[in-house]
Formats: structure tokens, C-alpha cells, sequence
């Protein structure tokens, strides 16, 4: 028997979507699972001084950030280190990083936080041995 080819292609099936949108969620699955999460952010809970202006840099390839919450507690990626054990747990997780001479130290401080916090965050970076602080705001925008 002789097979007989459709003579309209509106009447040709078009295959299953199905197998195709699997495929498609086990990408986005993968790609959501695989990915780095960066550590090295700006807490979200911090709220950065503002200034007028200022001559905007880029971030340094090799950079550890250290965010200052106004309660004067750190945070160094996922590490939480209260006020009280600043200065005897923040120096030792600094050297725990991965530091060389070019190595920058960005200090995200809390507007509202006490000095003495972000001074004692400045302390140990020294006694770890970054030789590159940087302490990081926010830029004024029009109209605020």
C-alpha cells in the first residue's frame, strides 16, 4: 500500500510542545542552581551616606566588601559578626579571604551606624593586612 501525501499543509500536525517547554525549564532550573551568587554586595539593610558628587570609579577586580549595619554589626559575605565581637572575629575573617597586594577593601557603612564601628572595621583591616581601604556612599541625586 502506497502511502498518500496530504495535499494541504494546513492539515499537517505540528508535534508536541511539551517535551520542548521541559527542556526549556530544566535549562532555567540549571542556570538558577549553577549560578555564583555573588557574596561581595551591598546589604540591602545598609544605607550609605550620600555626598553632593563624586568622581565615579569602577569597582577593582579583586575586591572584598564589608557592610556596617546601624547597629554596628558586620557582615563579610554570608559570615554575621555581632558588635561586641568586632574586634576579635573580624581580623581573622578578613585574612580567611583570599588577599594579595591588590586586593581593595570597600567598607559599606550604615549612615545611621556609630563611628566607632567603621573605625573598628578599619582597625582590623589593618591588622589583616589591607593596604587598599575604600569606604563607599551613595551620590546625592537632583531634587533630594
Amino acid at each position: 500500500m502506497r502511502y498518500q501525501f496530504p495535499t494541504s499543509i494546513s492539515n499537517i500536525s505540528v508535534g508536541s510542545l511539551s517535551s520542548m517547554i521541559d527542556i526549556i525549564f530544566l535549562l532555567i532550573i540549571f542556570f538558577v542552581v549553577t549560578a555564583s551568587f555573588d557574596r561581595e554586595q551591598i546589604d540591602s539593610a545598609v544605607n550609605l551616606p550620600t555626598i553632593d558628587s563624586v568622581a565615579i570609579k569602577t569597582l577593582p577586580s579583586e575586591r572584598i566588601m564589608v557592610n556596617v549595619l546601624s547597629d554596628g554589626s558586620v557582615r563579610i559575605g554570608f559570615l554575621q559578626i555581632s558588635a561586641d565581637e568586632i574586634s576579635s572575629k573580624v581580623a581573622s575573617a578578613m585574612r580567611s579571604q583570599n588577599i594579595n597586594s591588590n586586593t581593595v577593601l570597600i567598607i559599606n557603612g550604615d549612615r545611621d551606624a556609630p563611628h566607632k564601628f567603621i573605625s573598628a572595621v578599619m582597625n582590623a583591616a589593618a591588622e589583616a593586612g589591607y593596604s587598599q581601604v575604600r569606604i563607599n556612599t551613595e551620590v546625592k541625586t537632583e531634587g533630594k
